[in-house]
């Protein structure tokens, strides 16, 4: 299947997986096998569908890119989480809502698991008062990949535990999934803001958004959940030079003085607060969706380079898909193509598929192994200009040269992630 943008669509084309409306009407708008006609086309860009994703004889290897089942998984789960906790909110989690909520956990973490090659960031499909949930469960999403990247850091930053409790992906998606919690009980501005923001676009932070953390943290304090996923909520806006929050010292009866810094904060919270950064910069000042490659250039930005953990940022930056695979890409010579393949030294050069794509040519379209792919690694006269139909050029961003391992490495298969010897 093909990601494309509603400027890419043609009549003609079919529809490979359902077409969803979002907002307040939020459901199946086209159903899958849909030939697309030019009413189809007007109706989709009045109901503020930007994106879709059709069949192409030349990328049935990526029928799984869509992630329909985990997309459908995670919006049902924001749904039923905000009817528990925030509609109104509910300050106490029980034993028995979190041991079920966890299994669910667990499901998830077993689907991302299964399709570990297209993670990417979820778009949000629901209403704004849906929003704590839906920016959580993508916060989930994006910290599991990540923490699967990074499993002999996490084994190293946790040596009181075997190799096998150390990698508990379990409770970093159950922290991260409710590391926003507290906003659900706080104001509609509240909710929207992140600190991030401050730094990037010079916002102003609201009253009252730093009583999130510890009002999470009070809702799961009985449940039996464990420590390090409720570390993730009181802590995931602690920052890496010392200059985050909370203030420990009340929390910690004087033993701590200040915030955390450094390795002092738990490795998943370290994780989910680049995780929580990196979704949060994927809306713009009004709420509407930016596109990833625009995320990631702003966690690139050297004003947040003191606030995290170097080797996450890292690992997010380099292994995070830019431009998600499946997506239709434009490059600069006008040809069209399909990303087929991450860089992880330069994500902003993946390797494409290149496609035609009028629709009246595809019964006689070469198969994907007959089809030309340009890797823009080594093709450094060309470069994206569109993903999924939204101009993407002026967002394009550079990284430092990798370290030797990952310079060794095959771009798609699992980078050797550089550990100083101080951590």
């Amino acid at each position: 299947m093909l990601l494309c943008g509603l400027r890419d669509l043609r009549p003609g084309m079919i529809v490979g997986i359902p077409v969803m409306r979002i907002g307040a009407e939020a459901g199946e708008f086209l159903p899958a096998g849909t030939i697309l006609e030019e009413s189809h086309l007007g109706e989709m860009k009045d109901a503020g569908i930007a994106s879709a994703w059709i069949n192409h004889p030349a990328t049935a290897d990526l029928d799984e890119a869509p992630l329909w089942g985990l997309d459908q998984t995670l919006h049902d789960l924001a749904h039923r989480l905000h009817g528990d906790f925030a509609e109104p909110f509910n300050p106490r989690m029980t034993a028995t809502q979190a041991l079920d909520i966890r299994a669910e956990i667990i499901s998830l973490v077993c689907e991302i698991v299964s399709q570990r090659r297209f993670v990417r960031p979820v778009g949000r499909r629901l209403e704004p008062r849906y929003r704590v949930f839906e920016h959580s469960l993508n916060v989930a999403v994006l910290s599991l990949f990540i923490g699967m990247e990074l499993e002999a850091y996490i084994v190293r930053e946790r040596p009181r535990l075997t190799a096998s409790e150390a990698r508990d992906m379990v409770s970093l998606a159950f922290g991260a999934a409710f590391h926003d919690l507290g906003k659900a009980g706080l104001p509609p501005c509240v909710q929207a803001h992140h600190s991030v923001y401050e730094a990037i676009r010079g916002a102003i932070q609201p009253a009252q958004y730093e009583e999130h953390t510890a009002l999470g943290y009070d809702v799961l304090r009985d449940t039996g959940i464990a420590a390090s996923a409720r570390q993730v909520v009181m802590n995931h806006h602690q920052r890496f030079d010392g200059s985050g929050w909370p203030n420990m010292a009340p929390l910690t009866n004087g033993r701590h003085r200040g915030p955390q810094a450094g390795h002092d904060i738990h490795i998943f919270s370290r994780i989910v607060a680049v995780a929580d950064a990196l979704d949060a910069l994927m809306m713009d000042e009004q709420g509407r969706p930016r596109p990833v490659v625009a995320a990631m250039r702003d966690l690139a930005d050297e004003r947040l380079e003191p606030w995290f953990d170097p080797v996450v940022r890292e690992i997010a930056l380099r292994r995070l898909p830019v431009f998600p695979i499946g997506s239709l890409v434009r490059t600069s010579d006008g040809r069209y193509g399909a990303v087929v393949r991450r860089n992880s030294l330069q994500p902003c050069r993946p390797a494409i598929r290149m496609l035609d794509m009028d629709c009246r040519h595809w019964d006689i379209h070469p198969m994907a192994d007959r089809c030309e792919t340009v890797d823009l690694a080594y093709r450094l006269d060309l470069h994206v200009v569109r993903c999924a139909g939204e101009h993407v050029e002026h967002y394009l961003f550079e990284l430092p040269s990798a370290s030797p391992k990952q310079r060794g490495s095959d771009a798609d298969s699992r980078i050797g992630v550089h550990i100083p010897q101080t951590a």
